[in-house]
């Protein structure tokens, strides 16, 4: 049975985790202050191209919708849940831990909106490509999947190194046996 130690993680990882949870809420709350309640309800940045506007999605990523805000927010809180225990899991494999970190931040960035407003507020459009609005969350999200997709790829078909505990013994590149370690 594997034991669960937060110590093992990397702190820089999870000070990265915090900060794409704190960046996405600032925005949002930026957004909110600004967008939604201000004189000025779109900020154009590139004329026909980027800008800035304030809408609350009720739904899924990119607007879609089955079922309701409740449906979304127990099954977005699963997910994160899964995401956490995943993170935790990979302790051997630390490139997936910077994607799954990332996309957990995400996901607990929207999930704050969902528990506060029952919604994902959004802000940034593309219009160039009419893409749907989006938030910080949801590019932290995408680069994580972006970063686990690579690794993927780049690490298929080669063995995976094991990370060491801060408590195992190497010598010559061999670990000893917990056994054989006088304490």
């Amino acid at each position: 049975m594997k034991r669960f130690h937060i110590v093992k993680t990397n702190k820089l990882l999870l000070l990265l985790i915090l900060f794409s949870i704190l960046l996405d809420q600032v925005t949002k709350f930026l957004a909110r202050l600004f967008l939604r309640g201000g004189p000025q309800k779109d900020w154009v940045i590139i004329q026909r191209a980027f800008r800035f506007t304030y809408i609350e999605n009720p739904g899924m990523a990119f607007g879609i919708r089955i079922g309701n805000e409740l449906f979304f927010t127990f099954f977005a809180t699963l997910a994160s849940f899964a995401l956490l225990w995943i993170f935790f899991h990979l302790e051997s494999h630390r490139n997936y831990q910077y994607a799954v970190g990332l996309i957990l931040g995400g996901a607990v960035g929207n999930l704050i909106d969902r528990f506060i407003y029952g919604k994902v507020i959004d802000f940034i459009y593309l219009e160039f490509v009419n893409w749907p609005v989006f938030n910080v969350a949801d590019i932290v999200v995408t680069i994580g999947m972006i970063l686990g997709i690579a690794q993927l790829f780049t690490s298929f078909g080669e063995p995976e190194e094991p990370v060491p505990d801060e408590h195992d013994i190497w010598i010559d590149d061999e670990k000893l046996p917990s056994d054989k370690v006088i304490q």
